[in-house]
């Protein structure tokens, strides 16, 4: 595995959705398969609709990032994700609330993302689910033994860790599935194929990528068993989630556009990011031309997703910031995991290096 490929890897809790397509049968083509200390972060948020909690800060800027890295002590390294709250320019639509989330976490992290959540008339939930699910209108995921034997439920045991499938309850009467189907995926894919009928190489990064997440592939097992010997051992453990914080948190910006991605992988990013955005700011726009829309809306996605979110919302749908709360996703002890500072500097400049080289062209 390449430093590019360990570093999407890292990220995958961030930027696909908390279901994970089945890869395609051997029938199948693979293009046709289905901060620091003194900013403020959120505590348990109040119970009114729409409203922001005494501990939020001042409204973000447009540009500001959903991910940071934070040192609330000295011996604490923790991931923050950012819930942005944005006000419309007319007083007759409703506020709109970009929930980033991180689909690892820590068990409270999800407790507090379920209460605001809870505290919306609707929300627009991630989801990348198959077209008879959706046709029958199911909300739930799969809780097979397949699904939590996927990568990022491996992922998130190994760390001590909880899964964001297993942590939110999605049968909630506000949640709203707003995504793409596996088939609608797979077809948006496929059009990348050239002439001839051969699966284009986009298609095949999207195959090999499915069956890493479902541990169907050599490289796959190898890292769902390095992940597994991580969690044997509470150093290695706490090396691998403060590695995970240092990279998550220096994720600025459009993925797609790394210098240092070839064009198959920022064309792959690009449907599973922005293609999904569209859908959800369709289903957005659906509502809020309703006579009577939902009166608060949350639009709960990936973090990676936020930024090109937050860009098109204020520019196309016209709302403005208003506000933010910051949520720890996980931390590290350092001091109970016995990490030197020597260690913690090996790591912070082991992932500079790393995204300095997927910022280059090769």
């Amino acid at each position: 595995m390449n430093v590019r490929q360990w570093l999407l890897l890292a990220a995958l809790p961030l930027w696909f959705g908390c279901k994970s397509p089945a890869p395609a049968t051997s029938q199948e083509s693979a293009g046709t398969a289905s901060v620091r200390a003194n900013q403020v972060i959120a505590t348990e948020p109040e119970g009114s609709r729409g409203s922001l909690p005494s501990q939020a800060v001042a409204a973000p800027t447009n540009a500001s990032p959903f991910l940071r890295v934070a040192r609330p002590r000295t011996n604490i390294t923790e991931l923050q994700v950012a819930v942005r709250q944005f006000v419309p320019a007319g007083r007759s639509q409703p506020v709109v609330w970009l929930a980033g989330v991180s689909h690892v976490g820590e068990s409270n992290y999800y407790a507090r993302l379920q209460k605001l959540l809870d505290a919306q008339e609707l929300v627009l939930f991630e989801g990348v689910t198959d077209r008879a699910s959706r046709a029958a209108g199911r909300k739930v995921f799969d809780t097979s033994k397949e699904e939590l034997g996927s990568l990022q439920n491996t992922m998130a045991e190994s760390l001590g860790l909880a899964f964001q499938l297993g942590a939110i309850d999605y049968e909630r009467p506000n949640f709203r599935n707003s995504d793409l189907t596996i088939e609608q995926i797979a077809q948006l894919i496929s059009k990348e194929a050239p002439a001839g009928g051969k699966p284009s190489k986009t298609a095949q990064e999207f195959q090999k990528m499915l069956e890493m997440m479902q541990g169907d592939s050599l490289i796959g097992a190898l890292v769902s068993a390095g992940m597994k010997l991580i969690g044997t051992n509470p150093k290695l453990q706490a090396l691998m989630k403060l590695a995970m914080i240092e990279v998550l948190g220096r994720f600025k910006g459009d993925m797609s556009q790394f210098e240092g991605l070839p064009p198959e992988w920022k064309r792959l990013i690009e449907i599973l990011l922005r293609a999904r955005n569209d859908v959800v700011l369709k289903d957005l726009q659906v509502e809020l031309q309703k006579r009577a829309p939902a009166k608060t809306i949350a639009i709960f996605y990936g973090a990676a997703h936020m930024e090109d979110l937050q860009r098109r919302l204020t520019r196309e749908l016209h709302y403005r910031p208003a506000g933010e709360q910051w949520f720890p996703a996980f931390s590290v002890d350092l001091q109970k995991a016995q990490v030197t500072d020597a260690e913690l500097a090996f790591v912070q400049s082991l992932v500079d290096w790393q995204m300095k080289m997927l910022e280059q062209r090769e």
